[in-house]
Parts: C-alpha cells; sequence; structure tokens
C-alpha cells in the first residue's frame, strides 16, 4: 500500500458507521441517479442505502488515488465534486470527467490492476469506500442496479466522447458553456440544483484543467459573458440568467 493510500485509509477509518441521509431511499443522489436509468424496486433501494460503509470528509485538491495505484474498491461521491484526471511529468493536468454526488467510480475495477488515470477531490468532498466485493454483490443480486450502472456508464461514455470534440472543435466560450450546463444539469437530476441556478466550488484552475486552455483565458471569457449579460459566477454559486442565448452559443 503506498503513503497516499495509508493516508486515505486512516481517514475512512475514523467513521465506520453507515452512512445517514443522504443515502435513505429515493432522496439519495446515488438512488436519484439509477433510478433515471432503472426502475429500482424497495429491496433495490435498501441495498444502495447500505452499500457505503466507510466515509470520510476529504479536503479540496487531494488525491483519492493515483495513476498506477493498485485497483482496490470503489469510491462513490456523496457530496462535492472530485474528478479523473491525468497528468503528466511536467505537472500539466488535464480533467477527463467530473464526479458529482450520486457517481459511483468505478463498479468495473475487478477487471483492472492498476488505476490508469488518478481521480482527485476539486472541492471538499464527502466520500465513501466501497470494498469490491460489496460492489459485486450488488450487482450479482440486484439485476435493476446492475442494468442501472451500465445504462450510467454508457451515459458517461456518451458525455465523454462529447467533451472530446469539444476539445478538439470547440471555441473556449463553447466549452465553458457546455461544462456549466452539464454541471447543474447533472445537479439537478439529483434535486441538489435548479436548471439554471446551483454550487459551482471550482477555481479558475479547476475549469482551465476541464476545458483545456489557460486560467487567463478562462478568466477572459467569464468577463465576457459577465459583460453579455448571460450569467452570474460568485460566491461559489453559478447562476444563468439567459439559458436560451448560452445554448446557442454553445451550440446546441
Amino acid at each position: 500500500m503506498t503513503s497516499l493510500q495509508s493516508r486515505l485509509q486512516s481517514q475512512f477509518d475514523i467513521a465506520l458507521r453507515p452512512p445517514l441521509g443522504p443515502l435513505d431511499g429515493m432522496a439519495g443522489p446515488l438512488a436519484r441517479r439509477l433510478g433515471a436509468h432503472a426502475p429500482l424496486s424497495s429491496d433495490d433501494l435498501a441495498a444502495l442505502s447500505h452499500l457505503a460503509i466507510r466515509e470520510a470528509m476529504i479536503t479540496a485538491h487531494t488525491d483519492l488515488v493515483r495513476q498506477g495505484d493498485a485497483a482496490e474498491g470503489a469510491f462513490l461521491i456523496l457530496e462535492g465534486i472530485a474528478c479523473r484526471y491525468v497528468q503528466r511529468a511536467s505537472g500539466a493536468r488535464q480533467i477527463l470527467a467530473l464526479l458529482l454526488p450520486g457517481d459511483l467510480c468505478d463498479p468495473d475495477l475487478a477487471h483492472l490492476e492498476r488505476w490508469d488515470h488518478g481521480i482527485a477531490t476539486l472541492s471538499p468532498c464527502r466520500v465513501a469506500r466501497v470494498p469490491q466485493a460489496a460492489v459485486e454483490d450488488l450487482i450479482a443480486h440486484h439485476p435493476a442496479v446492475a442494468l442501472a450502472l451500465r445504462r450510467s456508464k454508457l451515459e458517461a461514455e456518451a458525455r465523454s466522447r462529447s467533451w472530446l470534440t469539444a476539445l478538439g472543435i470547440g471555441l473556449a466560450v463553447e466549452r465553458l458553456v457546455r461544462l456549466f450546463f452539464e454541471i447543474l444539469d447533472r445537479l439537478h437530476a439529483v434535486g441538489l440544483a435548479d436548471r439554471n441556478e446551483g454550487p459551482l466550488p471550482l477555481t479558475q484552475v479547476d475549469l482551465a484543467e476541464c476545458i483545456g486552455i489557460s486560467t487567463v483565458h478562462v478568466n477572459r471569457v467569464l468577463q465576457e459573458l459577465r459583460r453579455a449579460g448571460l450569467l452570474e459566477l460568485k460566491g461559489g454559486r453559478l447562476r444563468l440568467l439567459d439559458r436560451a442565448s448560452l445554448e446557442a452559443v454553445a451550440g446546441e
């Protein structure tokens, strides 16, 4: 076990109780997210509510796993925003995907020996560790949950293809607006935001690493959108003032 894994394990060992509140029934982000992909029974919901057995509050910009770490169990994001990323030897980092409340990463770990990317928090996060055996048991005994997890993964893959296209041919303003849409829409899907307003606890460095431009360019684009009266971003909250116009900017 690496020093990073040992340090994280000690944080999770502090809280061994089952998580309360956010995973109870359909009110939980995980149940809401999966329930959008397949009908879940009361037994399915009960299994989800007891899935995460260790949880901890993790500070912002903390690695949960690094590239090359042994694949041991999955992480469930309960609160906050985390990400998948790759980092070059130079220190430059590209964020591959955002992980929001209700995201279980990765239920397919049994097929990997090592992580081929890192996972890190971007904001303070409440994270649960899910043993691989618990994931496998859930999939084996709850086919509706297994189907929902599969469909959720397919949705994430489609989102990844969309981002790859935007990074390749989209303008910086298009990339940023699409990112804002994704965050608000995904938070809205689990009852944590409105489609036009919600929390955005990310720095301009985080935004730059998401959309592949410099922080200076991010600042310039934000100022342009503010001056145009299209959005407000302050105090860690994002408000879209004219979604229709922003959709035109994003090419939707």
